[in-house]
């Protein structure tokens, strides 16, 4: 019986120790949490583990050409391109998009526009391994760091 005891103990506590270790940022205002935010982005890309890799348009496999992970995918270049991220292909490399998962996203640059349509500049892919992402011209991964500022208050 102690031993299941402590072992209930341990459980608990050493997921505990290690939020100790976390400052206490319940006191900050909005203002300094958003400065916070800031400097821990930077601190992340600053960071030697920190990727930005440029993936040629193609067609990928996940876990084989790809690492499987949470990534942000930005067109390189101007212009706008379709990204598909899927469970199967077709013997050409297509998407299936019939009777399988899949997920499209067009991605535009920053400076692009037509037909007064709001495009998205960063699309994430939370990417699992032995699927496939295929782009039809070279884009940027960066490890995903979470969804972008709106700007409420």
């Amino acid at each position: 019986m102690k031993k299941i005891v402590i072992m209930i103990l341990a459980i608990v506590l050493i997921p505990l120790a290690a939020l100790a270790d976390l400052p206490d940022l319940s006191g900050l205002t909005f203002d300094e949490l958003v400065q916070l935010r800031d400097q821990i982005n930077l601190a992340m890309w600053n960071s030697q583990e920190w990727q930005e890799v440029t993936v040629p348009a193609g067609t990928w496999k996940i876990g084989e050409d790809i690492p499987a992970g949470h990534w942000s995918v930005r067109i390189v270049g101007h212009g706008i391109t379709n990204g598909w991220y899927c469970e199967k292909v077709d013997e050409l490399g297509q998407p299936v998009c019939f009777g399988a998962q899949y997920i499209y996203k067009e991605i535009a640059s920053e400076d692009f526009h037509a037909f007064k349509q709001e495009y998205n500049h960063v699309a994430d892919f939370d990417m699992q391994e032995g699927w496939y992402f295929i782009v039809d011209t070279p884009v940027t991964f960066t490890p995903y760091t979470g969804k972008p500022d709106l700007g409420f208050k």
